[in-house]
């Protein structure tokens, strides 16, 4: 990738001068991966930072019977930012949702850029200070209703990841079991409140297709405005 191109997608490293940017690309490689290929294996954290060029991942926990979805990352998003920190990630992995394009750092490469440009060490502070204030936010679901909880999640998919069209903002078709993960509801659950949304037109999702829209996020504020405190 160019190095504009690198400064734009990313807001790690937004204006940052061309010789750094160029010194970071030289250390990074670049990866395509298929739809439900892993990326980042439960043995694997720590040992690098991936960069989502194009497509979407998310990161799961892995249970002995089941795997839930705990985030959802797209294009201009990163994966592996806290195992470099930290081993705690032991029980998780990020797999492909999409094709996939990654730019990959290795931690000790990382690391060296960290202590080499404040201004990324800012940066990576405050993403880690949002990733935990997230969190936070996450531990405090299960007092909202079900549909709060996932206006919640479709509107922070919005904002971080969305595409501004014509038609609305569009998004990724989501598989409904991964947006009940993150909702914390049942997959009937999600179901349920998705076929409500779509009969008041604030959603539009097409089954086998690629197509999704956000037809009416100021209604998904609305719900969480007026539900948020029930």
């Amino acid at each position: 990738m160019e190095t504009q191109e690198i400064s734009d997608l990313f807001p790690l490293f937004h204006n940052l001068n061309t010789e750094t940017i160029e010194w970071l690309v030289s250390m990074a490689d670049s990866d395509n991966y298929e739809s439900e290929e892993v990326i980042i294996a439960e043995d694997d954290w720590g040992k690098a930072i991936y960069f989502i060029v194009s497509g979407w991942v998310k990161l799961e926990n892995i249970y002995s019977e089941e795997n839930v979805t705990l985030e959802i990352i797209g294009k201009g998003g990163c994966v592996g930012e806290a195992g470099i920190l930290s081993t705690l990630n032991g029980n998780s992995r990020v797999i492909a949702i999409s094709a996939v394009e990654v730019l990959s750092i290795s931690a000790q490469r990382f690391l060296q850029i960290l202590f080499r440009d404040s201004q990324i060490q800012n940066r990576f502070l405050k993403l880690m200070v949002s990733r935990v204030t997230e969190y936070q936010k996450y531990c405090q679901f299960h007092r909202q209703t079900g549909k709060v909880r996932l206006a919640t999640v479709l509107i922070s998919l919005a904002d971080k990841y969305g595409e501004i069209t014509e038609k609305g903002i569009k998004l990724y078709p989501f598989l409904k079991q991964d947006l009940a993960d993150l909702a914390q509801l049942s997959l009937e659950e999600c179901s349920q409140i998705m076929n409500k949304l779509e009969e008041k037109k604030v959603i539009y999702l097409k089954s086998n297709s690629d197509i999704f829209y956000i037809l009416n996020i100021k209604q998904l504020h609305h719900i969480i405005g007026k539900l948020g405190n029930e």
